[in-house]
């Protein structure tokens, strides 16, 4: 019988909800997939937690629709949390203990992990994940395997990445009042990157990109760990605003503007103008340049990746990543931004289709699912390490 797993985003434009289940060679197939706009969400954040309830429970309801015509009778009663947002930081913090008999043994590995656990964070902070990066042995960085070396101290670099509580509470709350647990957050970026790189990246040098609406999280891989991860407070969202501001329009007409005739590259002189999508069917259709519509989405993005440039600039992680950048999310559909991307940051760059993962291949775009996508393998992952550790202690504890 085939283990499932779930993991719910409430975003600030979208609620999304993927159902996984365990394929032979230890892969997982994401078997059933929906998404509805949020309501209650804005930059990423819960506002109205009886709005964000409904979003819940209208996914819920549209999960339950495809597995019927599917055939499925799966009652979904717990999910993982994908969570996004400004609010998101990652610290460094360093395990470090002596090193007993001159040689790093068991005892030292298993005494140093446990001292990079005891990073104490605020109350109203939450933990999402512990990173492990590399080790040092007097000083000496880069090492991944120090078993057996000699020296008097070892460290265990880590990057420990939280959250706000209070904001995982919200979610928490609403998704109890749509009969839905939630068993872990888990950040957004990195469960993208997950989804869609491969071990020859990590290795190489890579920048993953989680465009959302209300924000934009990236991930940065040097010699197969993490390196740096954040989150910058800009996203698709602040871009249809833009075009609603510059244009006198409404959300929606910009949202629209921006899906269907929008750049990220300001188009040259010339070009034939755009149509602004009519509020109703009686209102005037008028007619905007689209090298103006261009500009001001092209002004945002420049925004977003000058700061991310910049951050990596002074992390000295710019020129480290040979692997380029890969997009995700909602946001990398804006047309051309790769282009814009590879020319702010100077690197190669890629849309990010999950490949460590089975069954979006029929989405339209599967980038915008990254992110549930790695939630789901992480739970897969997680099931397995407990059904290991239940059989350990099992043998134990008769």
């Amino acid at each position: 019988m085939s283990n499932f797993y779930a993991a719910i985003e409430i975003g600030t434009t979208r609620t999304v909800l993927a159902i996984g289940e365990d394929e032979p060679g230890g892969r997982i197939k994401i078997t059933c997939h929906a998404e509805i706009p949020s309501t209650g969400v804005r930059k990423s954040q819960i506002l109205d937690i009886n709005q964000a309830t409904t979003s819940i429970r209208s996914v819920l309801r549209a999960i339950e629709k495809k597995q019927s015509e599917a055939g499925s009778t799966i009652t979904l009663g717990n999910a993982y949390l994908v969570v996004s947002g400004q609010h998101i930081k990652a610290d460094p913090f360093q395990g470090m203990i002596p090193i007993e008999g001159a040689k790093v043994g068991s005892d030292e590995l298993d005494a140093v992990f446990r001292s990079s656990r005891t990073m104490q964070l605020p109350k109203d902070r939450e933990l999402l994940d512990i990173v492990d990066q590399d080790y040092e042995v007097d000083g000496l960085r880069g090492i991944t395997a120090p078993r057996g070396m000699s020296g008097r101290m070892l460290r265990l670099n880590t990057l420990q990445i939280h959250a706000d509580k209070s904001r995982i509470d919200n979610a928490r709350t609403a998704a109890d009042d749509a009969k839905l647990e939630i068993r872990e957050p888990l950040f957004a970026a990195t469960c993208a990157a997950d989804a869609v790189l491969e071990e020859h990246e990590k290795r190489n040098g890579v920048l993953v990109l989680d465009i959302g609406g209300g924000s934009t999280g990236y991930a940065v891989y040097f010699d197969g760990h993490l390196a740096s991860t954040g989150v910058v407070g800009v996203g698709g969202d602040h871009v249809t605003n833009d075009i609603a501001h510059a244009f006198q329009t409404t959300n929606a007409q910009a949202e629209q503007l921006k899906i269907e005739s929008a750049s990220a590259i300001i188009g040259t002189p010339g070009e034939p103008r755009v149509k602004v999508p009519g509020s109703s069917p009686l209102m005037e259709t008028r007619t905007i340049s689209r090298r103006a519509l261009d500009t001001v989405v092209n002004a945002r993005l420049r925004e977003l990746f000058t700061v991310i440039r910049d951050t990596l600039e002074e992390q000295d992680l710019l020129n480290r990543l040979h692997a380029g950048a890969v997009l995700t999310g909602g946001g990398a559909a804006m047309r051309d931004i790769d282009a814009l991307v590879q020319r702010e940051l100077g690197m190669p760059t890629r849309t990010g289709k999950p490949v460590n993962v089975d069954g979006l291949d029929d989405e339209k775009f599967p980038a915008a699912f990254a992110a549930v996508a790695g939630a789901v393998m992480y739970a897969g992952r997680a099931d397995e390490g407990r059904s290991i550790l239940d059989g350990i202690l099992g043998r134990f504890f008769k």
